[in-house]
């Protein structure tokens, strides 16, 4: 964009705070140049103005969910490490004990799914 093109004046009304924020981040991402900052900021912007409280809520519900599948991926390594050890002692050495945590890991997986089916069907 040229500056010679640039002939229209829009003004913007913000209290201290906001324009102090808007100074600081074209300050430190456009060289000063707030006008560059506030073109960059509006007509890249494509969503709405505030997250909608669905939004967040959805967002701390896949936060949480990202949190059970990395504990539950965890003990999946860690039971299967055992698991390996042991049969590198017996090949043949496998017994119903050492399945048993795969069954409880499918049950926290399908708890994980089923909070899925939820989030999805609120969007």
């Amino acid at each position: 964009m040229s500056s010679n093109n640039k002939t229209i004046i829009i003004r913007l009304r913000v209290d201290a705070a906001t324009a102090n924020a808007i100074r600081t981040k074209a300050d430190s991402l456009f060289n000063g140049n707030i006008s560059a900052c506030i073109r960059c900021a509006t007509l890249q912007y494509n969503r709405e103005a505030t997250p909608s409280l669905a939004n967040s809520e959805i967002a701390a519900s896949l936060t949480a969910i990202l949190r059970q599948l990395k504990k539950i991926g965890t003990n999946v390594n860690q039971t299967a490490r055992q698991i390996n050890e042991r049969m590198k002692v017996s090949p043949y050495g496998l017994s119903a004990s050492d399945i048993q945590p795969f069954v409880l890991f499918r049950n926290d997986l399908s708890a994980i799914w089923e909070h899925l089916n939820q989030i999805k069907e609120r969007l």
